[in-house]
Parts: structure tokens; sequence; C-alpha cells
């Protein structure tokens, strides 16, 4: 009879785990974990790597028991055409659904509102710009609440600022301090020389007066 090879071995009852160390290309058996482990690496005490057995790899029979099959998914779960009978399609999407880049929304799509401060490259509600709108008005009233009705009272003068300044500056003040000609202001008011003369010594020459009267006064 031939001499039976044998390998380093832990029999079943023992600790589980691999063994401690291994030679180079020494075989280990653990009954207790079903793992064959080989030492790999040159020299001294090698590296343990299990290499085989149904406690290490996972075996047909195993997986059978355990693990879903071909013919039980396609009975229990979601196959591809039944998907595609069912669900959105990617053709399908393409043609009703709206791509992320550049999408043609329809309907009545909705977004966040953004704060009254926001600039950003955000979604603009129509929440938001009525907002905006408001806050630019102000509370101005109906007569000048729009663009157009302020262009309206400005006259629609691009340089009103200066047309206005221009044509203030050719009036005269309330104390007509700044006039250039005095006497032709005067003869333009209808103003004689009385006009000139003191309130204590005013000389009056033709005309008439009625309804004085004069009082030498008393001593």
């Amino acid at each position: 009879m031939a001499t039976p090879f044998r390998v380093r071995r832990r029999a079943a009852g023992g600790a589980s785990g691999a063994p401690e160390s291994l030679l180079q290309s020494e075989l280990a058996y653990s009954e207790v974990d079903q793992i064959l482990y080989v030492g790999q690496g040159t020299g001294g005490t090698a590296t343990v790597v299990a290499v085989g057995g149904p406690g290490a790899y996972l075996t047909s029979a195993t997986a059978g028991s355990t693990y879903l099959t071909i013919s039980n998914a396609s009975s229990t779960y979601l196959t591809q055409a039944s998907a595609s009978s069912t669900y959105v399609t990617q053709a399908t999407a393409s043609s009703t659904y709206a791509p992320l880049a550049s999408p043609a929304l329809t309907g009545t799509p909705t977004a966040p509102t953004a704060s009254a401060a926001t600039n950003s490259t955000q979604i603009a509600t129509t929440a938001y710009v009525s907002t905006a709108i408001s806050n630019l008005v102000n509370g101005a009233g109906a007569a000048l609440d729009t663009l157009q009705e302020l262009a309206a009272a400005l006259g629609n003068d691009a340089s009103f600022s200066t047309t206005i300044t221009t044509s203030i500056g050719t009036k005269a003040d309330r104390t007509l301090s700044n006039l250039t000609d005095a006497g032709a202001a005067r003869t333009n008011l209808g103003l004689g020389s009385m006009a000139t003369q003191a309130a204590n010594n005013v000389a009056i020459t033709g005309g008439s007066i009625d309804g004085v009267t004069l009082d030498g006064g008393t001593f």
C-alpha cells in the first residue's frame, strides 16, 4: 500500500482560524473552518494564505441555495423586457422629459424663490421679480411709479439737469440783487424815478394826489 501524503491539519473541535505560521509552500488544512492554507514567500516564515476549501471560497452548492439564481431572478425580479414595457426607457425619456442642458419646460414649472438680495445664476421666480419691482417702486404714487411716467415728467429730456440749471440762471432772485441792469428792470416793471428815492426824501413832480391828509404835527 502506498504511503499517504498528509499536510498539517487542525482537527474538528479545535480553535478556529489560520495557522500562526507556515514555511514556504507548506500546506495546512483546518477541519474546523474547512479552509486550505499555504505558506507563501522566500526563506524563514512565509505569509499564510487561504487558497481553497468551502470555508474560504463560494461553492456552487452554497451559491445555489443561498444566492439569487438566474431562474429565480427572472420570475421574481424586474427583467429588461418587463422594464421596457412598464417603466421609462432611455428612448422614452429623451422624447418626453427635458434634458439637463437647455431644457424646454412646459406647463407651470416651479423653483425655490431666492431672497431679495440674491445676485447669482439662481433661477428668478415670478415671486422674486415681483418683490424686486415692488422694492424699486418703493411706494411711489400711481402717477410716477413707472419709467414712462418719470420720463414724461422730465419732458423726456436726457439733459434735464443741465436744462433746468440753465433756465434758473436766467431768472432774477427774490431780492433782485442779481439784476445786471437795474434801470432796464425798473422800466420793464413800469417803475418811475420814485423807485430810486429815499422814503424820507421823496420829490413829486406833476400829477395829482387825491385823498391825502397833511398833518403838521404837534409841539
